[in-house]
């Protein structure tokens, strides 16, 4: 990978509602370099989460405006939107897991999905295990964990298919102080092994958490 490349490129991107006349961001640019720990950071309602959707392929940008290993997304075919996802991490501040599997059924998912084979699966899940500790949760369905296990699930999950990179938006947004330092250590320990980590929040706590411990480049939606 060339990392003088950026990942994700944005020029002059705007937003706005058809039935609100305030743009969620106007002109926003900004590049996501590979092995970089980036933080998006606004008050809620600035269109953090829209951006998401539009680097998940969720909605389609405008021309010219977001740009993947750079590759126009507005010209992204469905089959390249695909492709696109299979080369992400993405972490919900409200989790979306399967809540009748187990955990270790949620974590495996997107290996399954590549119709990945049972030994290369049992490989990569104990990789991951030992970067996020959930191995006594294994067998659990994940109806009855707690919001911050459910969230170590999620981490787990996102990480399991060595990602190009890693969107976590607004994951710590449902947990308390402790769980979110567990998250942030977690995203941190990731980056340093060479994860590329986007992450988007609003708190100010954990953004302060993470300043203290690790070099972040930051970026304020107004």
């Amino acid at each position: 990978m060339d990392k003088s490349i950026p990942l994700i490129e944005i020029k002059n991107l705007s937003r706005w509602y058809r039935d609100n006349p305030v743009k969620l961001f106007e002109k926003l640019s900004l590049s996501l370099q590979p092995n970089e720990f980036f933080v998006l950071t606004g008050k809620s309602g600035t269109g953090k989460t829209t951006l998401v959707k539009f680097l998940t392929g969720k909605l389609t940008p405008p021309e010219k405006t977001i740009f993947y290993n750079k590759q126009d997304i507005s010209t992204f075919t469905p089959e390249d939107i695909q492709i696109l996802r299979k080369r992400l991490g993405i972490i919900f501040q409200d989790y979306q897991l399967l809540e009748d599997l187990t955990v270790r059924e949620n974590i495996i998912y997107p290996l399954e999905l590549y119709e990945l084979g049972e030994t290369v699966i049992e490989s990569k899940l104990k990789q991951v295990l030992q970067k996020v500790n959930v191995k006594h949760l294994l067998n659990k369905p994940v109806k009855l964990l707690s919001s911050g296990e459910k969230q170590r699930v999620a981490l787990a999950r996102a990480l399991i298919h060595d990602p190009e990179f890693i969107i976590a938006d607004e994951p710590t947004g449902n947990l308390d102080w402790e769980n979110t330092q567990v998250v942030a250590d977690i995203l941190i320990q990731a980056n340093k092994a060479g994860n590329t980590i986007f992450l988007i929040t609003h708190d100010i706590h954990l953004l302060n958490y993470l300043k203290a411990k690790h070099p972040v480049k930051l970026h304020l939606i107004k």
